[in-house]
């Protein structure tokens, strides 16, 4: 009888526990979060949990504000957590990258980091 009225509740538990873990949070990047990068070919995003590459994206803004174009955004891996896209030459300067992501089980998650390029 005590297992009948304690396995539901420790089961809604595990369920809600599982749902907190379940968000995908920037794990790694490349240019990295605050670095100084020289001439990089791409822009790298890692995430915590797989994510849905229809409903998801990056924007990289130059220290004016105005957009630089991402060439091909794609996954890098089978697990569909690394998001990456070709850059132009980047002039010297401060970048910032803004991202938004929706993890499979559609939790969405944004963010936003700024590295330097230099020649």
């Amino acid at each position: 009888m005590r297992f009948a009225v304690l396995f539901p509740v420790a089961l809604s538990l595990a369920v809600m526990a599982n749902r907190v873990e379940a968000h995908a949070f920037l794990v790694k990047s490349d240019p990295a979060v605050g670095s100084l990068a020289t001439k990089p070919a791409t822009l790298r995003l890692e995430f915590s949990e797989a994510i849905e590459l229809g409903f998801s994206g990056m924007e990289l803004l130059n220290a004016s504000g105005v957009p630089v174009a991402l060439n091909a955004i794609r996954f890098a891996d089978e697990g569909h957590k690394v998001l990456v896209a070709n850059l132009p030459m980047l002039a010297p300067g401060i970048y910032r990258v803004k991202w938004h992501v929706v993890s499979v089980d559609t939790h969405r998650t944004e963010g936003e980091f700024r590295f330097t390029a230099k020649q």
